[in-house]
């Protein structure tokens, strides 16, 4: 994946958290140094096939992922609910793709996404698992949220 494509997954990232889950992302570089991993952390990912194939996910920590599906399905009592902000991440993940995979692919062939599948990981399992693959650090309402591409 070229820098030109990570940040069109950075710039589709931030639109879609502030369209459907009312986020504001600040694209990489610019709040202070280096985010850190949050622990424990959700890695959720998505795979898709066809005229291109590949893959795309976040690490996310729990807390974020609530405050979101609270955005996401307008309810603050989402905020106490794992399984409904386990959900949101996965649902917003599938819409950047969605979104990503529309803006990259000008020609219109049709592209098969996979479910979202999330993982509970450590910030060490976290880590080894983004080590050396495409990624950009977001900072969304003070969290670190990591999009990363698989492929």
């Amino acid at each position: 994946m070229s820098a030109d494509n990570i940040n069109t997954l950075v710039e589709v990232a931030i639109e879609v958290l502030e369209r459907y889950a009312f986020m504001l992302g600040d694209p990489p570089g610019t709040k202070g140094g280096p985010a850190v991993l949050p622990e424990p952390s959700w890695i959720v990912t998505i795979s898709f096939t066809g005229a291109r194939a590949g893959g795309i996910g976040v690490v996310v920590s729990p807390g974020l992922a609530r405050q979101a599906a609270a955005n996401f399905y307008e309810d603050p009592q989402t905020e106490d609910g794992d399984e409904q902000a386990q959900d949101a991440v996965k649902e917003l993940l599938n819409i950047v793709c969605g979104n990503y995979l529309h803006r990259v692919e000008r020609n219109g062939r049709i592209v098969n996404l996979t479910t979202p599948s999330l993982q509970v990981a450590t910030l060490e399992a976290a880590t080894r698992y983004v080590n050396g693959k495409p990624q950009a650090m977001l900072a969304v309402e003070g969290h670190p949220l990591l999009l990363f591409v698989e492929t």
